[in-house]
């Protein structure tokens, strides 16, 4: 019996002791949580405070940036002039466009006294204002009072949004004769509050968000808006065809609001222009995560206490493991090095082997190409060749034989520099028409697409003709046993790339990879037909020409996709 009330009250002193701890880290829980939430506030508030500014002043430069550019350019008589001559247009329009180009505005244009623009900086582009009618516009309208007028509003005919102002112009004191405007283009700005974290809404006067952080919002209203305030709005299409659907938008007390569902602090500054209004919105999600995780560390450090002899066992063992961990990740590595050392070790060894082959042949048919160029020098003289066309047709076949002998010697000796602006074109040209009889004899279509001249590479043309005549002379083999037998050429432009597509409808390439399929020696053909040499030298070409060479995914027959860089106009002249 002693015994048992010895074991009894520890048990309760233990659950005591337990509970007072239990209470205590509680309370002081509760403590934290309600100080740090008051202190994250204070803090994010002023954050906020200081944030709005910065976007506040984004929104002031836009609006005050080029103010005195619509009153010079009314000034200058040249202008007024223009509007009663349509055939200074095309100067007017010229200045215009030099002036817009210098201020890096997205228009200038003058309209006469109907709101019809006479002249403007983007004549002759697809969405020119030239020939268009503003009138509607209350910028317009304004300034034909006499007075300089600013207006926000989707481009009526770029659909752009933009930042209008207009400066009558005025003749010899008289009324107003003509309107010169302006068009800011404020994407620019919304494209940089659309790449923020930061939540931040600009409204203009009649409470609509004009610029915002979220796409979403833009062009609606985040309270009730007047039915008259709707019905001038849509008359003068401000907003295109926006349907002013408004944005749920609640204020709270003490700085806050409720926006689309979700919770915000909320700080207001007004714009020196167009009575325009900012919000920097700071969610107060964020806040209560702060505030959860300043109040779980200080409870995590009371639970370390108690929690430490087993965190040091757990440690001891997590040591352990990762020792393991790092010692099989060492031997996956060591292995996979060994199989990349092993797979280059055999490709050299291909590519060696390749090489003698190379110089051999190189060597065997360098004197008989000579002998034959001679042959055929003599022949010429002799006038044994009757037909010019059958003598160039020789020389051709000759030299194109010496040429790629010499890209031999070039696959042998490795990178050569002898390159220049070459017509893609040209290339393929030449290479549809030396496997010209190829295609006749197997009664193959070619459908080859229209390459532009214009298109240049920058390599060497011999080269780049022997790439691709071996992928057609392999797209040729390929559907030799093929019912009505097609070939595909196709060209498309990506950036700075051009990319050749080369489709035939044959049997495919009987799930070889491309990996394989570059390997020297490798081939898909039967025994005795080529060396499997070509895909090597190719892709070794294409390489050296900063290009690059994959299989297309078609479901019958096979396609190679070569990419190779395209020379800028300038850099081809």
């Amino acid at each position: 019996m002693p015994q048992s009330t010895e074991n009894f009250l520890p048990r309760r002193m233990r659950r005591g002791v337990l509970g007072v701890l239990i209470l205590t880290v509680a309370l002081a829980t509760l403590l934290v949580f309600m100080v740090s939430q008051r202190y994250f506030e204070r803090v994010e508030a002023q954050t906020a405070a200081n944030r709005s500014v910065l976007y506040l002043r984004s929104v002031n430069e836009m609006f005050r940036q080029h103010q005195h550019l619509p009153f010079v350019i009314a000034s200058d008589p040249r202008n007024s002039t223009a509007l009663g001559k349509p055939e200074e247009e095309p100067f007017t329009s010229a200045r215009l466009k030099e002036i817009t180009q210098q201020a890096k505005l997205e228009a200038i244009y003058l309209m006469d006294a109907k709101g019809l623009v006479v002249a403007s900086s983007n004549a002759g582009e697809p969405q020119s204002f030239l020939g268009q009618n503003y009138g509607f516009r209350p910028y317009f309208q304004n300034a034909l009072k006499g007075q300089r007028s600013d207006y926000f509003a989707i481009g009526a005919t770029s659909g752009r949004p933009g930042y209008f102002v207009a400066e009558p112009i005025m003749v010899n004191g008289d009324a107003p004769q003509g309107v010169m405007a302006i068009k800011i283009d404020v994407s620019g700005l919304q494209r940089f509050w659309e790449s923020n974290s930061e939540t931040v809404v600009a409204v203009d006067e009649n409470n609509i968000v004009v610029l915002a952080s979220d796409p979403s919002w833009l062009y609606r209203p985040i309270g009730i808006l007047d039915t008259d305030v709707r019905q001038r709005i849509m008359n003068s299409r401000q907003f295109g065809v926006e349907t002013l659907a408004p944005l749920p938008w609640e204020a709270k007390p003490a700085g806050r609001a409720l926006v689309d569902g979700r919770a915000y602090l909320a700080n207001a500054v007004q714009s020196d222009w167009r009575e325009w209004t900012v919000y920097y919105l700071h969610p107060q999600s964020l806040i209560l995560r702060q505030t959860l995780i300043a109040t779980a560390l200080f409870s995590s450090a009371i639970a370390m206490l108690v929690g430490f002899s087993t965190y040091l066992r757990s440690r001891r063992i997590a040591l352990a493991y990762q020792v393991s961990e790092r010692q099989r990740n060492a031997l996956v590595t060591t292995n996979h090095q060994l199989e990349v050392a092993q797979t280059e070790l055999a490709r050299s060894s291909k590519m060696a082997a390749l090489g003698n082959i190379a110089a051999s042949v190189t060597h065997e048919l360098g004197q008989p190409i000579s002998a034959f160029k001679n042959h055929l020098a003599a022949a010429e003289i002799g006038n044994e060749i009757t037909s010019p066309a059958t003598a160039a047709n020789l020389n051709k076949l000759v030299n194109r034989m010496e040429s790629i002998t010499q890209q031999f010697k070039f696959f042998v000796r490795g990178r050569q520099e002898d390159k220049k602006a070459v017509r893609l074109s040209l290339i393929i040209n030449e290479t549809t028409a030396l496997l010209s009889d190829d295609l006749s004899r197997q009664k193959i279509t070619l459908e080859c697409a229209d390459i532009d001249p214009a298109i240049y590479l920058y390599g060497n043309q011999v080269q780049l003709e022997q790439v691709f005549t071996n992928l057609m002379k392999n797209a040729i083999q390929a559907v030799a046993d093929t019912l009505n037998p097609v070939i595909h050429v196709t060209l498309s432009e990506t950036g700075d790339q051009v990319e050749i597509r080369i489709f035939d409808n044959g049997p495919g390439l009987e799930g070889a990879n491309l990996s394989d399929l570059q390997e020297p020696f490798f081939s898909t053909k039967p025994s005795g037909v080529g060396m499997g040499l070509g895909l090597a030298i190719a892709t070794q070409i294409i390489h050296d020409h900063e290009g690059t060479l994959r299989l297309g995914s078609v479901d019958q027959g096979a396609e190679f996709i070569v990419t190779l860089p395209r020379m800028h106009d300038e850099e081809s002249i």
